[in-house]
């Protein structure tokens, strides 16, 4: 049996609609456990924007759907854990690798060895832009809260006052690993409860963002640029694009799963 390609690969895509965003990250996974692809990092981003699920996250009474109507936001389930999140004025990450070459290169492939990992290059991307965050060594915040961005957990990546700044999601299948976040350019933490019926914990932290850290209005080029430059560097990763054959994967499963209310609102 053929093995997994050596080496990394770098897709670099624009804004776009979250279901095919969604949908493509899993074509991805699909596409490296075969072997078919090597070892994959993507950044993109979302348009219009949407209001991402965690897997198992719980709907009833969660979602404020009329305010998600009149604003024109879309509705996805992640394929990854954890809770809402906002995508808008971002830049989105996702790394898809397999499970024998990253334990070849790491030691062992354990969810928080692999987190680590991708942490490293996410500072390193941050640090091309000038800003110094930090991995985060313990659980803050209420883990309970529907908001993803208002608590922080082991090895996703905060300021250096901690207030969470990257949040991250990872879903593991027997060959891969799929590990995507979201790197907001404004502070879009303060809209996401507009979607949300539930009340704001009293114990909520506050967020930041690129541009609140860096003092300046980066836009969407520039990070994806620099994030780019970062994971080149650290991965040696070529950059590639999407084959015919993950392009049609993509549009199946969008059409199959993250078009379906049965996924999206699933309880």
């Amino acid at each position: 049996m053929r093995g997994p390609p050596d080496g990394f690969r770098l897709i670099l895509q624009p804004k776009m609609e979250g279901r095919l965003n969604m949908a493509i990250d899993e074509a991805l996974v699909e596409s490296v456990g075969i072997s078919r692809s090597a070892q994959t990092v993507r950044l993109y981003g979302f348009s219009p924007p949407t209001l991402s699920l965690g897997r198992f996250q719980k709907v009833h009474g969660l979602l404020a759907t009329e305010r998600l109507r009149q604003d024109g936001v879309t509705l996805v389930r992640r394929p990854t854990g954890g809770h809402a999140v906002l995508h808008d004025m971002e830049l989105s990450y996702s790394v898809v690798l397999s499970k024998l070459l990253i334990g070849q290169r790491l030691g062992d492939a354990r969810k928080q060895t692999i987190y680590h990992f991708i942490a490293t290059l996410l500072l390193a991307g941050l640090g091309k832009i000038g800003i110094a965050g930090r991995i985060n060594s313990v659980r803050q915040g209420d883990l309970r809260n529907p908001d993803c961005f208002r608590s922080s957990g082991e090895f996703e990546i905060t300021s250096a006052d901690a207030r969470k700044l990257i949040g991250s999601a990872q879903m593991t299948t027997r060959t891969v690993v799929l590990q995507h976040g979201s790197v907001p350019l404004v502070n879009t933490g303060r809209r996401v409860s507009r979607y949300l019926s539930t009340p704001e914990p009293a114990n909520s932290r506050e967020p930041t963002s690129l541009n609140d850290l860096s003092g300046r209005s980066l836009n969407f080029e520039e990070v994806q640029s620099a994030f780019a430059v970062a994971f080149r560097e650290g991965l040696d990763a070529e950059e590639s694009d999407l084959s015919k054959e993950e392009q049609e994967c993509a549009g199946r499963i969008l059409t199959e799963k993250y078009s379906s209310d049965s996924w999206n609102l699933a309880s």
